[in-house]
């Protein structure tokens, strides 16, 4: 999930947006690539983490592979819902109730991060 185009791209571009005098400060405080990746690096790039988490979890929640699974307890909830649509208009209020509970966690996950996410919003617009 990480490895998806979109992630790599907004990735590359947080990182690439660090000014270099951090970089630089540290390489003179003599710290190896390793601290300055753990300790500088990525708690800057943390927004975009959890902007990726995000759009990563949402991707992942909708991921509709029944037709693979052949044990109906292990079948998606996605895989459920269209089970439910196919049964016509007489399953309507049924399947408006399987599609509130599927929006729940994407919701919640939202809710949690949401100030990061703004955040992530913010900086990619501000140019040095």
């Amino acid at each position: 999930a990480f490895g998806m185009s979109l992630g790599l791209y907004l990735m590359q571009s947080f990182m690439y947006d660090l000014p270099d005098a951090l970089f630089d400060a540290a390489k003179i405080d003599g710290a190896p690539e390793r601290v300055i990746f753990w300790k500088i690096v990525m708690p800057n790039v943390k927004s975009a983490w959890l902007t990726l988490m995000i759009f990563s979890v949402q991707s992942l929640w909708n991921i509709n592979n029944g037709m693979y699974i052949y044990s109906e307890p292990l079948k998606t909830l996605p895989y459920a819902i269209s089970q439910i649509v196919s049964g016509g208009i007489a399953r309507a209020g049924a399947s408006a109730a399987a599609s509130g509970i599927m929006m729940i966690v994407p919701i919640v996950v939202f809710v949690i991060s949401q100030s990061n996410v703004i955040e992530t919003m913010a900086k990619s617009g501000i140019k040095e």
